[in-house]
């Protein structure tokens, strides 16, 4: 019989190819044993986990219940006794509240300011066509009202100086009669002249300072030298605060008259408190102290 050692060779090959094979499949089998083991850990520690999470979420749940009822109960309160608190702190004064942008409305402090028994409260919205960037339109109202100024922003400057004169002083009802045609501005309410106290109500929800420079600042500072109190107010959620401008020119801030507590606060500055009020960096102190009685 004729050897082939080539029959010999590819034989010990099978041979221990298939043992490879054999130990390959035992160590597999081991691993997937060992896989399926870690994974079963795994999942008893996820759900370990998750029972410790829903207990946690079903704690916070309960606080935030009764933090809930807790709210609205101090909102009851609140809103019990917020009459009483403001009711006759301010009587016998005109107030006009001027919004300086349409981003934002104010007709709340309206409510506020009657229920302390003002004399009158207006409230003038100023619309950004005030900002003559139209030079055609720029003419036109400074041939309408016989302005002096040559270009659009001289005619601007002329014609919010000419918007302050008249309700501060009362002397040229046209003037605001014809600014609410052209929807310049806006109002409610009769307006009463001379106001007694003026608020700014600002904010913005473009982060350029266009309006704040323009329109906030030359009134405030037409206000000022007119010896007529003012102050500046925002809601807590204005996007663009004005607060550190405002503050530059010396004049009580209030940030947050969206609240209970910033009404009350610009009601008492009115009253005659001054500084910095509501929540956010720049005030000073979350409320006056209280109100200053007005004879």
């Amino acid at each position: 019989m004729v050897v082939n050692l080539k029959y010999y060779v590819l034989s010990f090959v099978a041979i221990f190819l298939a043992l490879g094979v054999g130990i390959f499949i035992g160590v597999m089998l081991d691993g997937q044993e060992m896989i399926v083991e870690q994974q079963q850990q795994l999942v008893q520690q996820l759900e370990s986990k998750f029972d410790e999470f829903k207990q946690k979420q079903d704690e916070l749940q309960v606080k935030n219940d009764l933090l809930t009822v807790e709210r609205e109960k101090n909102l009851k309160f609140i809103d019990t006794v917020y009459p009483e608190a403001i009711q006759d702190k301010l009587k016998d004064l005109d107030i006009v509240i001027i919004e300086t942008s349409e981003d934002y409305a104010y007709s709340g402090l309206i409510d506020a300011f009657q229920k302390a028994g003002v004399n009158s409260v207006s409230n003038i919205l100023i619309k950004n066509t005030i900002l003559l960037n139209d030079d055609a339109f720029a003419q036109q109202i400074a041939a309408d009202l016989k302005l002096k100024g040559k270009t659009a922003a001289e005619i601007e400057k002329q014609l919010l100086k000419e918007f302050h004169d008249a309700l501060m002083k009362g002397n040229n009802f046209e003037l605001i009669r014809y600014l609410k045609e052209k929807k310049i501005i806006d109002y409610s309410g009769n307006l009463t002249f001379p106001p007694d106290y003026v608020l700014i109500a600002g904010g913005s929800t473009e982060s350029g300072k266009e309006i704040l420079n323009r329109i906030d600042i030359p009134l405030i500072t037409y206000s000022k030298n007119s010896n007529i109190p003012v102050i500046a107010v925002e809601k807590s959620n204005v996007q663009i605060s004005g607060i550190s401008d405002y503050k530059k020119l010396r004049i009580s801030t209030v940030d947050n008259v969206d609240t209970f507590a910033g009404k009350i606060s610009t009601l008492m500055v009115v009253s005659g408190r001054s500084g910095h009020f509501g929540e956010k960096d720049t005030a000073e102190a979350y409320m006056p102290e209280g109100f200053i009685t007005i004879d």
